[in-house]
């Protein structure tokens, strides 16, 4: 390579690296200004995740912060990407502070996803305490907000509590994601994300299979 194209193909590397970082402190910003103005700090976190938490669904839906999709879009757990490094362990949570509604949140929060001992990206391999559940919204209660977070650990952890059954709605309404994070010692969340979703016909369905109750 002669030493013209070798000052071209640095500029291009360095203008890449450049472009890289500016974007990821855009996404950085932005959730951090999506998550105050949607009030998740205060009512589910002290202090914004430090980075963006990337949802992909079904269909190659990629999940805009703070943006509103449908129950049924959102029936299978998504794929996640942030910053991780393969050999620690993190922490996964969705949960919605909305429960039943923003306005009436008698059981904030209400879990919709716990998987701990997560070997890097690769979730499939953690431990679920909690498997995947969807957006579940009752008919009137507008507009629902839900968080998915990372947190990273220190080391492996052996969870005291046990495998919760979907089916079981007292075992995952009312959960502090703060006090459960603190109890395993981890600090205010890696990564996170944050949409909302309203009720469509998807919801009395779910509602039949967790609960065998009809809308």
């Amino acid at each position: 390579m002669d030493s013209k194209a070798f000052t071209m193909h640095f500029h291009y590397g360095f203008l890449l690296c450049v472009l890289c970082l500016t974007r990821a402190e855009h996404d950085e910003l932005n959730v951090r200004r999506v998550m105050k103005e949607l009030e998740v700090i205060p009512d589910v976190l002290k202090e914004p995740p430090k980075e963006l938490l990337k949802l992909s669904f079904d269909n190659e839906l990629e999940i805009e912060e703070g943006k509103v999709y449908t129950p049924t879009e959102l029936k299978f757990p998504p794929k996640l990407e942030w910053n991780a490094d393969p050999g620690t362990f993190y922490t996964i949570v969705m949960l919605s502070p909305d429960a039943p509604s923003r306005e009436n949140p008698i059981y904030r929060s209400w879990l919709h996803w716990l998987v701990v001992n997560v070997p890097g990206l690769d979730v499939a391999k953690g431990q679920a305490i909690s498997e995947y559940y969807g957006p579940l919204p009752p008919k009137d209660s507008g507009l629902c907000r839900y968080v998915v977070l990372v947190y990273q650990q220190a080391e492996k952890l052996d969870i005291e509590e046990k495998k919760m059954d979907l089916k079981n709605a007292e075992d995952h309404s009312n959960f502090d994601v703060e006090r459960f994070t603190q109890k395993y010692d981890m600090n205010d969340p890696l990564a996170g994300n944050v949409f909302q979703s309203k009720w469509d016909d998807y919801v009395p369905e779910l509602m039949k299979m967790l609960y065998d109750v009809s809308e």
